[in-house]
């Protein structure tokens, strides 16, 4: 197996996920292809499960399974399970990067997420704390993220933490992308406050 998608797989990934999503929103009307079928209540179903386990329960999430297979990309069950049920509490906002933005100040001034925080995501030691981190994290940023990335980083985390490689670069490692993402946003917002 390997640690990363490549490009082309990484691409299918993250535009299928955020189709998926998509369909288990109740204000889409017009729903159309793989995922015609879903309903208000798939959704609901999915934000009720407290572990990515529960997750491989729900019929939406073996959708969403069925069509990355047909579609050729190589990803297991039980890995795709803790990034669906997380997707499962976002809003599509494409484009919008899940570490970015929990850098970025909120109205009230203060990063989205603590630094105490965001330290508690990056250390997480099993899935499924982390699964609860990370469903707090996109809770703190409003549901707005790119569901589609953020799937793709959930699965690289997954793998990472699974199958821990010393020979990947650490421009590769998303833990250390992710804090690069973080401080970036967070210290240009504190550079750009007046004094």
């Amino acid at each position: 197996m390997k640690l990363l998608l490549d490009k082309a797989d990484r691409e299918k990934l993250a535009k299928t996920v955020a189709q998926w999503r998509l369909a288990l929103d109740p204000s889409d009307e017009e729903r159309r292809g793989p995922f015609a079928m879903l309903k208000r209540a798939d959704r609901a179903q999915l934000r009720r499960c407290a572990a990515p386990e529960d997750v491989l329960l729900q019929s939406a999430f073996h959708r969403l399974l069925q069509e990355l297979k047909r579609q050729g990309v190589a990803v297991e069950a039980d890995e795709l399970a803790l990034a669906a049920g997380v997707a499962a509490h976002a809003q599509h906002a494409p484009g919008k990067s899940f570490a970015r933005s929990l850098g970025r100040k909120n109205d009230a001034g203060r990063v989205a997420m603590s630094e105490l925080r965001f330290h508690q995501l990056q250390t997480c030691r099993d899935e499924d704390g982390f699964f609860r981190q990370a469903r707090r994290a996109v809770d703190l940023l409003g549901g707005e993220v790119d569901v589609g990335k953020l799937a793709v980083e959930l699965l690289q985390w997954v793998r990472e933490f699974r199958h821990p490689d010393a020979a990947l670069a650490p421009k590769e490692r998303l833990k250390l992308r992710w804090a690069a993402d973080y401080y970036h946003e967070s210290l240009r917002e504190a550079d750009q406050e007046p004094a």
